[in-house]
């Protein structure tokens, strides 16, 4: 059995890897949103802020100049993807309230950029302080695409460990991205928007290392605009997937067995199926479990399936593979998941 981590041992990267940001904002008017597309949940309770926490979540804008910045407020450093045209670049935000450069020394002309958060929501809550500030001007955001994904996870989806180099690695935001995990990269090659609400060591009975759950559940945080804040409960009318994924049960079955598991997320399925009327709903195999514990975790998913509830298997981990950080799927895996995750929804739903 292999074993996930639990946020109690997590120790957060700080610092060391942080760019280095400019002086405290100086947008006046704070972030509005009116030239931005959001991916992902965004809490927009405090005016002039756009906080976010769950891993994904994203700011896409287009302008026409050669340079732009935004203004980031993290707790501690925070791990960002930034793409411009393009071309990917990795960003540490320090902790406290700076502006950022996304983009500079570009050929004058018209850029599209997009910022991604890598960590996950237990690392802290992070917040957008300002529009992108330009040397020429804003351009009405880019358009959304046809199909929108919701994901729930664990850590596999979260991306831990995918780019750590062997299984001795521990937890590391430096290591650890959801673009890279299955969901990351079926939702990119198909061209779709993905909400991946994921936090390690989640289950939808009991998380990783309780013999009785203790802490919250993914059908409790599944609720919530902020992972770890539960007066943020989020509007489901805010994004209709047009698909849904469940990749719950590596941590309900941490011991091998789990006798509440097949109970717990017959609640979930019909809490989504509520939610989300006549969508359909995939609930994913843990390519981390083997022998009884996989199968058992088949048996409890075939008794809840139906119509619009399929059992999806893709794939385990294997040696040949290698691993990532604490025996999680590392790129290769993660690759040949999406595969199959792209191959599936296409046979599927035509995409």
């Amino acid at each position: 059995m292999y074993k996930l981590i639990t946020t109690g041992f997590i120790v957060f990267l700080m610092a060391a890897c942080a760019a280095a940001p400019s002086v405290k904002p100086s947008a006046a008017d704070g972030f509005t949103g009116d030239s931005v597309r959001l991916i992902g949940r965004f809490d927009l309770r405090d005016s002039g802020r756009a906080a976010f926490s769950w891993p994904g979540s994203a700011v896409e804008f287009r302008f026409y100049g050669s340079s732009a910045t935004m203004g980031l407020a993290s707790p501690v450093a925070m791990r960002f993807l930034v793409e411009v045209d393009g071309a990917s670049s990795e960003l540490w935000v320090s902790p406290g309230e700076a502006d950022y450069p996304l983009a500079s020394g570009l050929v004058t002309g018209e850029h599209k950029v997009r910022l991604t958060r890598l960590a996950e929501s237990f690392s802290g809550v992070t917040a957008l302080l300002s529009d992108p500030l330009t040397d020429g001007q804003l351009l009405p955001p880019p358009a959304a695409p046809a199909h929108r994904l919701l994901v729930l996870g664990d850590s596999i989806t979260a991306g831990y460990g995918v780019e750590g180099e062997q299984a001795s690695c521990g937890y590391s935001q430096a290591t650890s991205s959801p673009l890279l995990a299955y969901a990351g990269l079926a939702a990119r090659e198909l061209k779709a928007d993905v909400h991946t609400i994921a936090w390690s060591g989640i289950g939808v009975w009991r998380s990783y290392g309780e013999q009785t759950a203790t802490s919250p559940t993914i059908i409790e945080r599944r609720g919530l605009t902020l992972g770890d804040d539960f007066n943020s409960g989020w509007d489901v009318s805010r994004y209709r997937p047009d698909a849904i994924v469940v990749a719950i049960g590596t941590n309900d079955f941490w011991q091998g067995s789990a006798t509440g598991y097949r109970a717990a997320m017959a609640q979930l399925v019909a809490q989504l199926q509520t939610d989300y009327p006549e969508r359909p709903l995939y609930l994913m195999l843990s390519p981390m479990l083997s022998g009884e514990a996989r199968a058992a975790q088949r048996a409890d998913l075939q008794a809840i399936a139906s119509d619009d509830v399929k059992v999806m298997d893709l794939g385990q981990i294997t040696a040949d593979d290698g691993y990532g950080c604490d025996y999680h799927p590392n790129q290769v895996t993660q690759k040949r998941m999406a595969e199959a995750l792209v191959q599936k929804l296409k046979n599927d739903l035509g995409w």
